[in-house]
C-alpha cells in the first residue's frame, strides 16, 4: 500500500501547472546576443558558482550595476526613472541577450511583474531612509539580494521542489531532535531551511529571502501598513534572519541530511521520467526497485561528467582570479632577487594546480553497489510507510572538555606548520626562492580546498559511510590543514577578486551600453528595411 507521503508527493508533483504564456513574446537581436553571451560566459568564468545560481547571480549583478553605477554615474535619463518600466524591461532584457532567459519565449507581461517587485523594494528602501535616517551598503546589499531572489524565482515557479521539500521534511522530521529543552518551532524551521540547501543547493541569500517570506508572508502583496513596519524593524528583522540562517545547529543538521537528501533526488527523478505511471511504479516493489537502480545508475554517469566539468571550472576560476595576479608578482621579484626569471619554478607553479586537479579527478571512486542498495531499500521502505531511523540529537556545541580541544587544536596547527616548512625546505632544495615557495604552498592551499569542492557531487550520492583505509587517514590528517587554510584564502579572495571588479565597474555598464546602441541601430535598420519593402 502507498504511504501517505508519497501519494500527497505524487498529486502535487503533478498538480504543478504553468501559468500561460500567451501573447507577445520579447525577441533580441541573435547578432548581438552571441557577443552578450561570450560575455556572460567569461565573467561566470571568474566566479566559483553552482550553475543553478548562475541566473540569479546575474540578477544581482545587473541591478548592481544599474542602481550603484548607472543611476548614480551615468544619470541618465530613461535610468533615473527607478519605478519605470525602463530597469525592468533592460533587466529582462540583459537576462534574454545572456541566455539566461530563452530568447522569443518570454511574454512581454512577465516585465510588469518584475517591475511590481522593484517597486516594492523601492518604495521599502524610500521609507527605510524617511524613517531611520539613512540606509547603510551593508543593508542595501541585503535588500537587493532578496529582490534579486524574488525576480529570479518568478522565470522558475514551480511546485514540484515545494512539493519535494514538503515530503522530506515529512520523513526525516520525527527522526531529528534539539537538545532538552530545545524549541520544536526552531527544530522545525532549522529542518526546513537545511533541506532547501541540501536538497536544492539553495545558498545564503535564497535562504534569507525564504525567511523573510517566511515571517512576512504578506509581503509580496505589502500595504502601506507593512512597508512602514517592515521599515521601522528592518535592522532587527536583518538579525533575526541572519540568527537563524548561521544558526548554532545548522552544520549538524546538514551532516545528518546530507545522507538523506540522494533519497529524495531518486525519487524525484522517477517522477520526472515517469509521469503516467509514477502510482502504479510506487505501488509495486518490483517494478520501484528496478526504477531505483536505473535512477542511481544515471545519476552516477551525470556526477561523472559533473567532475569533468568542475575541474575546467575549479582551473580557470583559479587561473584568471590568482594565478595571473600572483605570477605577475613573482616575475618582477625573480628579476629583483636573482638577476632573471626562473622559467623552471615558474613553469611548475603554472602547471601544478591543473595537474594536481587532474590527479585528484582521476583517484575519486564511484558510489559502490552497496550504497546502491541501500538507497533502494530506504525508497521502498518510504514508499510503504515503514521508514525508520535512528534519532539524532542536535547539540548547538561539540562535546568534548575545554582542555581536550586545546591540544588538539595545537596538534592541528603543530602538524601544519611542521608540514610548511618541510615543504619549503624541499622546495628551496629544488631551486625555488622565498616567493616562489610562497606562491607553491598558496596554489597547494587552494587547489586541495577546490580538490574537495569538486568531490562534492560524488559525496551526495553517498547514503552510507565510505570504508576509510589507515594510509587515507593519515593523508587526510596532514591534508585538513591545507584544506582549511584553502577555504579561508578563497573566501577572503572571492572578495578580493579584482578582475570581477575590473569587469563590473570598468568594462561591463560601457559594454552593456555598446550592446544596447548596437541593437538600436540594428532595430532602426530593421525598422527602415520594412518600410521600403512594404511601399
Amino acid at each position: 500500500m502507498l504511504s501517505k507521503v508519497v501519494d500527497n508527493l505524487i498529486g502535487k508533483f503533478y498538480s504543478d501547472t504553468k501559468e500561460s504564456v500567451g501573447g507577445e513574446k520579447i525577441k533580441v537581436n541573435n547578432v548581438i546576443s552571441k557577443a552578450a553571451f561570450v560575455y556572460e560566459k567569461v565573467r561566470t568564468a571568474i566566479d566559483y558558482n553552482e550553475d543553478h545560481l548562475m541566473r540569479k547571480n546575474a540578477v544581482l549583478r545587473i541591478l548592481k550595476r544599474k542602481m550603484l553605477v548607472e543611476k548614480r554615474i551615468l544619470e541618465n535619463a530613461i535610468i533615473d526613472k527607478y519605478n519605470s518600466d525602463e530597469l525592468a524591461t533592460q533587466l529582462v532584457h540583459e537576462l534574454i541577450l545572456g541566455k539566461y532567459l530563452p530568447n522569443n519565449a518570454v511574454p512581454v507581461s512577465m516585465i510588469g511583474k518584475v517591475d511590481s517587485i522593484l517597486e516594492r523594494y523601492a518604495l521599502l528602501t524610500a521609507k527605510i531612509t524617511e524613517v531611520q535616517g539613512k540606509i547603510d551598503s551593508e543593508l542595501f546589499n541585503f535588500l537587493l539580494e532578496l529582490q534579486a531572489v524574488e525576480v529570479e524565482a518568478l522565470f522558475d515557479a514551480t511546485e514540484k521542489e515545494k512539493a519535494m521539500v514538503r515530503a522530506m521534511f515529512s520523513v526525516i522530521n520525527p527522526f531529528v531532535f534539539l537538545q532538552e529543552g530545545g524549541d520544536e518551532r526552531e527544530k522545525e524551521m532549522q529542518l526546513f531551511v537545511g533541506i532547501h540547501r541540501i536538497l536544492y543547493k539553495w545558498d545564503d541569500s535564497m535562504i534569507n529571502y525564504l525567511l523573510f517570506s517566511l515571517y512576512y508572508p504578506n509581503w509580496k502583496k505589502a500595504d502601506d501598513d507593512l512597508i512602514i513596519e517592515l521599515a521601522t524593524n528592518i535592522h532587527k528583522i536583518k538579525r533575526e534572519i541572519a540568527y537563524q540562517t548561521n544558526h548554532p545547529v545548522r552544520r549538524r543538521m546538514l551532516r545528518v541530511l546530507s545522507k538523506k537528501a540522494i533519497l529524495f533526488l531518486i525519487i524525484q527523478d522517477i517522477l520526472v521520467e515517469n509521469p503516467d505511471n509514477a502510482k502504479e511504479i510506487f505501488s509495486h516493489s518490483e517494478q520501484l526497485q528496478a526504477e531505483v537502480k536505473k535512477a542511481c545508475e544515471k545519476r552516477y554517469k551525470g556526477v561523472r561528467v559533473k567532475l569533468s566539468r568542475g575541474v575546467l571550472r575549479s582551473i580557470v576560476y583559479v587561473f584568471f582570479t590568482k594565478m595571473i595576479l600572483a605570477l605577475a608578482i613573482e616575475f618582477p621579484t625573480d628579476i629583483y632577487l636573482n638577476g632573471i626569471i626562473n622559467y623552471v619554478t615558474a613553469g611548475v607553479n603554472i602547471l601544478f594546480p591543473p595537474v594536481l586537479m587532474f590527479i585528484v579527478a582521476i583517484m575519486i571512486r564511484m558510489p559502490r553497489k552497496e550504497n546502491t542498495e541501500q538507497i533502494v531499500k530506504s525508497i521502498m521502505s518510504i514508499a510503504v510507510g515503514d521508514y525508520t531511523d535512528k534519532k539524532y540529537i542536535l547539540n548547538a556545541k561539540k562535546s568534548g572538555g575545554k582542555f581536550m580541544k586545546f591540544v588538539f587544536n595545537i596538534i592541528y596547527a603543530a602538524t601544519f606548520v611542521f608540514s610548511i616548512m618541510i615543504l619549503f625546505w624541499f622546495l628551496h632544495k629544488v631551486g625555488f626562492n622565498v616567493f616562489s615557495s610562497f606562491i607553491f604552498v598558496l596554489f597547494l592551499t587552494l587547489v586541495s580546498f577546490f580538490s574537495i569542492r569538486i568531490r562534492r557531487p560524488v559525496k551526495e550520492l553517498l547514503t552510507i559511510d565510505m570504508r576509510e583505509s589507515l594510509v587515507g587517514s593519515v593523508v587526510d590528517f596532514f591534508a585538513l590543514p591545507f584544506v582549511s587554510m584553502g577555504r579561508v584564502l578563497s573566501e577572503k579572495f572571492s572578495k578580493l577578486n579584482f578582475i570581477a571588479f575590473f569587469m563590473d565597474f570598468i568594462i561591463e555598464a560601457p559594454f552593456k551600453l555598446l550592446i544596447e546602441i548596437v541593437e538600436g541601430l540594428f532595430a532602426f535598420l530593421k525598422e527602415k528595411k520594412d518600410d521600403v519593402m512594404a511601399e
